[in-house]
């Protein structure tokens, strides 16, 4: 009886194939990556926005198997990367296909652009922290994430007092993202190592 209720549970947990879930994220990776390749070479002479599918494949298989079970943190890692990817690929699609406001330049749209993209990032970032709160390399592509989604932050002031734009500047995000890196410090400090 031990036994079938052994085998019971390990086929109910394993009502999906691990290693297919990721070898179908890494096809759509490597698809995406060698795209990249060719699309820098093909907008080198042709403006071309990039091939999304992949990306979105790839993001969709983080999630569905991050529903399944634990994902190490590389994936984790992984699927914070592709999103942020995907997300300034669809930002660049959609600014490609509309026209920009006129007050605003295309860098300044772009920066705004990247920070989106960093905060969803930074999302998942932090539930693989849950996750895995004693990683260091998660820690560090955290706090990466967030010193970069800071400097956007910075460049689009810097743009917005340049072009003259009364009313963008964002000093509470500032403030608020400067607050943030120093307890993900703290956090990073107190639990890198421990587990």
């Amino acid at each position: 009886r031990g036994r079938v209720e052994n085998n019971i549970i390990n086929n109910h947990i394993m009502s999906y194939d691990y290693h297919q879930y990721v070898q179908s994220i890494q096809r759509h990776r490597h698809k995406e990556h060698t795209s990249h390749i060719r699309g820098a070479v093909d907008r080198m002479t042709v403006a071309t926005p990039p091939d999304l599918d992949p990306l979105q494949h790839s993001v969709e298989g983080f999630a569905s198997l991050s529903k399944h079970c634990p994902m190490t943190p590389l994936l984790w890692m992984q699927y914070a990367h592709d999103t942020e990817m995907l997300m300034m690929g669809l930002y660049l699609a959609e600014s490609s296909s509309n026209e920009s406001n006129p007050e605003l330049s295309k860098n300044q749209e772009k920066s705004q652009a990247t920070k989106s993209a960093l905060e969803s990032s930074t999302g998942i970032l932090e539930m693989a922290l849950s996750e895995f709160p004693g990683c260091a390399l998660l820690h560090l592509y955290y706090l990466e994430n967030l010193a970069e989604n800071f400097y956007q932050i910075q460049l689009i002031n810097k743009m917005s007092d340049q072009i003259g734009i009364v009313g963008v500047r964002d000093l509470v995000n500032q403030s608020s993202q400067l607050d943030k890196i120093s307890k993900a410090f703290e956090v990073a400090g107190k639990n890198v190592g421990v587990g």
